[in-house]
């Protein structure tokens, strides 16, 4: 009588770890699928990340060039003003120096060159600060570059990432359904060779 209660329980024991690790399979596959969504999300929000510092550094290099033009423009005005100061100054100097010096046009020259070179002075210090702005606009747009490299890259990463993860979960699923297999053709022996036993 006590064969066939010991036979009962280790089929009934048997299925229990096939359906115990069919279920765990189950779980392990929706853990892949979940991985694999989780790796989606993080990937878009690595592209938006991107997009946004991409955005951020065109304003930057908007904002350089628009100030490179205000500034260009501010400094074509004073140069027109200082130019005409200059031109008022050596009006002024020629018929002051008529009267008093006697190597005009020597003097003239000098006054003239001065001029000149506070023009020219002018110009190098617009040039530079021109300079100054064209540098933060090319600095925005490697950075802009390069956050966007970046951003793809940190993408890649991520699907990859979730996709081995994936992939380990799916194989803890087959591993385990397998292992329920095992364990019910165990069952299965161990139920025939009571059964064979009791019943010779």
């Amino acid at each position: 009588m006590a064969a066939p209660i010991a036979i009962a329980m280790t089929v009934v024991s048997g299925l229990i770890s096939y359906r115990a690790a069919q279920q765990n399979a189950a779980a392990q596959d929706m853990a892949a699928d979940a991985a694999e969504a989780q790796g989606q999300y993080n990937a878009q929000i690595n592209v938006n990340n991107a997009v946004d510092a991409v955005a951020q550094e065109n304003f930057k290099a908007s904002a350089a060039e628009a100030n490179k033009f205000r500034d260009l423009e501010a400094n074509q005005r004073k140069r027109v003003a200082l130019s005409k100061k200059l031109d008022a100054d050596l009006a002024t100097k020629e018929i002051s120096m008529a009267s008093t010096y006697g190597t005009f046009e020597d003097t003239f020259m000098t006054y003239d060159m001065d001029a000149s070179n506070q023009l020219a002075n002018f110009d190098f210090d617009a040039s530079e600060s021109s300079y100054q702005f064209n540098l933060q606009a090319g600095e925005a747009g490697r950075k802009r570059n390069l956050a966007w490299s970046q951003g793809l890259a940190q993408r890649e990463l991520t699907l990859t990432s979730a996709a081995n993860q994936a992939t380990q979960f799916r194989n803890q699923a087959s591993n385990t359904r397998l292992s329920g297999l095992g364990q019910l053709a165990g069952s299965v022996a161990s139920a025939a060779s009571t059964y064979s036993e009791a019943y010779p």
